[in-house]
């Protein structure tokens, strides 16, 4: 027992630690909301491989890492929007980057089938401006063919160092419970150290997955773009009215209905009285017939009635 209290005691104390350097993190790289003006006094260059910004301080002599994640969208009306979503994949790659996700439908407005498409890429952070210059340069008009246009930006500093101190903290964490581990009486003391190293390492994979998806965001930035098709946003026109071929039509149209009223009531004395004369004639005669027979008992009824009644 006096054992695995040792064991806890430690881990207790590395945790402390762990909180220490979390917090000793914040106040060291203080990341505000807004990114204040630098004075001369800082000192601010360009990463070649992740384009994120580097800011020293001259008064601390620390060097601190500013993660930026950017990401731009833009809306852009071109003549052939499926051609112009396969040069903006291809111009990707060209920059070593890769495509997300694309997509292509079909709309239709006004009776006319317009092709849509939309394309998401990542490129180099220091590549984003060139890349959306390309894409304007797509435009079917140079001026107001492109629709809209947006780029953000999100400062992952203070996420960044915080899981720095954090991965720090849990690695020396690991290695003292490994030291432990090698130093173990017995079996129980074994396995208590082993569900700690188990439990410290599964944080550490977290954390290292999360540092590493913050740095590749921040080097390669997104950029979503939709194409529309040009024709689809040119304004409806309205011909002039000319009386005489509104008339021209009416007439035209006047006697396609009457050759098709003509056409359906030859067709029908030729097809169906054939059929109909002998069932109607069949349906006289019977009708006829009972008529005849309904007379013929009132009067022998009414006959009856007169042989019956006494004579005054």
């Amino acid at each position: 027992m006096k054992k695995r209290w040792k064991v806890l005691s430690l881990l207790f104390i590395f945790l402390l630690m762990g909180c220490a350097g979390r917090q000793s993190a914040e106040e060291v790289f203080p990341v505000p909301t807004e990114a204040p003006p630098y004075r001369a006094a800082m000192e601010e260059s360009k990463s070649d491989d992740s384009g994120t910004t580097l800011v020293s301080g001259s008064a601390q002599g620390e060097t601190t890492e500013r993660l930026v994640v950017k990401r731009a969208e833009m809306r852009v009306s071109v003549a052939d929007p499926a051609e112009a979503m396969h040069t903006v994949v291809q111009l990707a790659e060209s920059m070593q980057g890769y495509v997300v996700n694309s997509n292509q439908w079909n709309s239709t407005r006004s009776g006319q089938t317009y092709i849509y498409a939309s394309v998401m890429v990542r490129v180099p952070a220091e590549r984003l401006d060139e890349m959306m210059q390309k894409v304007r340069e797509l435009a079917a008009d140079p001026k107001t063919g492109v629709l809209s246009e947006s780029v953000t930006g999100e400062d992952v500093t203070a996420e960044y160092v915080d899981s720095q101190a954090r991965l720090r903290n849990l690695q020396a964490a690991e290695a003292q419970l490994v030291e432990l581990l090698d130093q173990a009486p017995d079996l129980e003391y074994t396995l208590d150290i082993f569900r700690e190293l188990t439990e410290i390492r599964s944080q550490i994979e977290v954390l290292e997955g999360r540092i590493k998806y913050l740095e590749e965001s921040a080097a390669l930035s997104a950029l979503s773009v939709e194409f529309v098709a040009e024709a689809s946003l040119q304004p409806l026109q309205i011909g002039p009215w000319k009386p005489a071929g509104v008339a021209k039509e009416a007439i035209q149209t006047l006697v396609r209905v009457a050759q098709d009223v003509g056409t359906a009531l030859i067709k029908f004395v030729i097809i169906w009285v054939p059929f109909l004369l002998p069932i109607g004639l069949i349906v006289y005669f019977v009708r006829k017939g009972a008529k005849k027979r309904k007379a013929a008992r009132e009067a022998q009824a009414v006959q009856v009635q007169t042989s019956d009644t006494p004579e005054d």
